[in-house]
C-alpha cells in the first residue's frame, strides 16, 4: 500500500479511466480480509478485486479465502479468482481425496471440481485458470462451455475433500514464483517445495530424493544463507527460510 500510495497509482489508474483508455479497474489481493476491509473502505470506487480462491485455502488462516470474498461481497465488488487448481496442487491429489470426488462422479477431473468451486460462488465474475497442455485446455472446456454450479451432493464431496487436505502437512507454496529472481543464491524455491509437497502427500521419500536432484538445478536447499529476499516477496507469508532448512534435512540426508 505504501508503493501504491507513493507513486499515485490510486489517482493514475483512475485518471486512465477518465480518458477512456482503460473501461475498468480493480487490484489483485494477497493479504487478510481486514487489510481488504480498510482498502475497499478507503478506495469504493474499484470495480473488482482478484482474489486467491481454492477449496483447500477456503478456511486457511494464511490466505483467507472464505474471509477475504466475504469483504468483496460486502462491499459489493464482484471477484477475479486466481489459483483455484492452487498451482496444479488441487489436479494431481492424494489417493484419499480422489476417492472422495470419484464416489460422486467417476468421470470428472480433479481440477474440474476445484474450478467448478470458485466458478458456483454467487459474487465471482470469472475464474482464470492456469494451464500448460492442450488436454488440460479441453478438460476445462468441457465443463465450463455448458457450466453448472455444485449441487448440494458435490458441496458435500468438497467439504469433506477439503478437511481431508487440510489434515496432510503440506507446503501452502502456489508456485508463484515471486521468490526466485532476487534470490542471491538462484535456489529454485517453487521447484524444490513441489518435490516435498510430493513427499509429504505420497510419502515415496526415494522419488522424491530423485524428483529433487532434477528440480533443484544447481542449486540446493542447502545453499540458503538465510538473508530473507524471498520472504519478503512472498505472497503467502510462508518461512521460506525454515522451510528450505527441512527440505535440506529430508531430501539432501
Amino acid at each position: 500500500m505504501e508503493k501504491y500510495d507513493q507513486y499515485g497509482l490510486w489517482d493514475y489508474v483512475k485518471g486512465l479511466k477518465a480518458e477512456g483508455l482503460i473501461r475498468h479497474w480493480g487490484f489483485s489481493f494477497h493479504d487478510t480480509a481486514d487489510f481488504l476491509d480498510e482498502l475497499l473502505t478507503e478506495h469504493p470506487d474499484a470495480e473488482f478485486v482478484q482474489l486467491q480462491i481454492n477449496y483447500a485455502d477456503w478456511e486457511d488462516e494464511i490466505v483467507q479465502s472464505k474471509a477475504c470474498y466475504e469483504v468483496a461481497v460486502k462491499h459489493g465488488k464482484p471477484v477475479v479468482v486466481m489459483e483455484p487448481v492452487k498451482g496444479g496442487t488441487l489436479a494431481g491429489l492424494p489417493s484419499n481425496v480422489r476417492t472422495i470426488f470419484e464416489e460422486v462422479d467417476k468421470s470428472a477431473s480433479p481440477a474440474s471440481w476445484a474450478i467448478r468451486f470458485a466458478a458456483s460462488l454467487p459474487n465471482v465474475m470469472v475464474v482464470l485458470s492456469g494451464m500448460s497442455s492442450m488436454e488440460q485446455m479441453e478438460d476445462n472446456l468441457s465443463f465450463m462451455r455448458d457450466f453448472k454450479p455444485l449441487d448440494e451432493a458435490e458441496n458435500a464431496a468438497i467439504e469433506k475433500a477439503r478437511i481431508t487436505f487440510a489434515s496432510i502437512d503440506k507446503i501452502p507454496c502456489t508456485s508463484c514464483g515471486y521468490c526466485v529472481p532476487g534470490c542471491p543464491m538462484e535456489i529454485r524455491i517453487p521447484n524444490i517445495f513441489r518435490v516435498m509437497n510430493t513427499y509429504k502427500v505420497y510419502g515415496q521419500l526415494a522419488v522424491a530424493k530423485r524428483e529433487y536432484n532434477f528440480a533443484r538445478g544447481s542449486s540446493s536447499a542447502s545453499d540458503c544463507i538465510g538473508c530473507g529476499q524471498c520472504e519478503g516477496a512472498c505472497p503467502q507469508h510462508l518461512p521460506i527460510i525454515d522451510l528450505l532448512a527441512e527440505v535440506a534435512e529430508v531430501l539432501e540426508a
